[in-house]
Order: C-alpha cells, then sequence, then structure tokens
C-alpha cells in the first residue's frame, strides 16, 4: 500500500470521524509539549465516545515519533509534516494561522503549538467552514511566552466549549487557562 501524504492522512482521518480535535506540536524534546500530549491522551476517551479521533501534528522528523510516544504517553493518530503542507491547508480552509519558526533540525521551519478542532464527516451536515471548526487556536511566538511553548489553552475546557458548541449550548469558558512555565514545574514536581 503507497504512503498517503500528510494531507491525504488528514482528510482520511477528518471523513472518518465526528470530531477531529488536532494539536500541532514541536517535537518531542519540548516538556511544554510532552505535557500538552498527556492532556491530550486524558481527554481521548471523551472525544472517541463521541465518535472523534485525536490526531497531533509535527514537523519534527519521523525519527522522533516514537520517542514523543514513550514520553507524552499520547497513543492517538499522529503526522509527521516535515514540509509544513499541513500549515497551508489550515490557513487556507479553517483560516488558523500556524506560526512557523526556524529552528535546527527542522528542514522546512518548525510548527508552532496550535489547536484545531474540526466537526469530521461523520459528525452530521456540514455547511461552510463556521459550523465545520468548532475551536481553533495558535501561539504567536514572543519572548513571553519562551518562544512559543507556553501559555497554552488548557484542553479540558477547550474540549467543554467543544462539546458545548456540538450539543447547541453557549460556551462554558470565555477564556481559557494557561500554563506558563512556574505552573508547568509546579504540576510536574508538586502535582
Amino acid at each position: 500500500m503507497a504512503t498517503q501524504t500528510p494531507v491525504e492522512q488528514f482528510n482520511s482521518l477528518l471523513s472518518s470521524s465526528s470530531i477531529l480535535f488536532v494539536v500541532f506540536y514541536r517535537g518531542h524534546w519540548c516538556p511544554f509539549c510532552r505535557a500538552y500530549l498527556q492532556s491530550l491522551q486524558k481527554l481521548s476517551p471523551s472525544i472517541t465516545a463521541l465518535g472523534g479521533k485525536t490526531l497531533t501534528v509535527t514537523s519534527e522528523p519521523a525519527s522522533f515519533l516514537s520517542e514523543t510516544r514513550k514520553l507524552s504517553g499520547y497513543q492517538g493518530d499522529a503526522i509527521v509534516d516535515t514540509e509544513n503542507t499541513l500549515v497551508g491547508l489550515v490557513k487556507e480552509r479553517y483560516g488558523l494561522e500556524v506560526a512557523v519558526s526556524e529552528k535546527k533540525g527542522y528542514e522546512n521551519g518548525m510548527a508552532q503549538p496550535a489547536i484545531l478542532v474540526l466537526r469530521g464527516e461523520k459528525g452530521g451536515e456540514i455547511v461552510g467552514p463556521e459550523r465545520t471548526v468548532l475551536e481553533k487556536w495558535a501561539i504567536i511566538p514572543s519572548v513571553m511566552n519562551l518562544g512559543g511553548a507556553s501559555d497554552r489553552p488548557d484542553l479540558e475546557q477547550v474540549w467543554d466549549n467543544v462539546r458545548a458548541k456540538v450539543d447547541g449550548k453557549a460556551r462554558i469558558h470565555q477564556g481559557y487557562k494557561t500554563t506558563g512555565l512556574l505552573g508547568m514545574l509546579w504540576g510536574k514536581f508538586l502535582g
């Protein structure tokens, strides 16, 4: 069987799920990314219960994917996109601008953290991008967020809002909690 391109993989997952919860991450070496993928894994049963799937996307070379899974515990679908073709696709289709930064070891740049939650083709009638996109967010790298590493929205709160939208209800969280460096260290050593 021929290997699918990242775009073909993405489209296949979208067409075979009711909800596709996508997280772009930097790499196995990033402690914020590993913690984020652990949170995504914890949400996976709830997402799966609604006919959804989780998906991680990275521009890190494929040789590091097994290390990422080992360090984070994430077991869901993953796409390695070293050419960042999905960055262009999600911008064009869904208006999500995923930042790409120069980084040694990343031939075409490193995709920065982002979230895209979509209603998949098994999620009922889809009419336009406003019904397709359930939630989206992307970091703007700066000194204050450690170059894009920290200050990501709490995934549980994101999922709460997605479930509310799917059920036709109002958002539960008007803003999201974020975790910076101190919060991550606090959770890692004392949580």
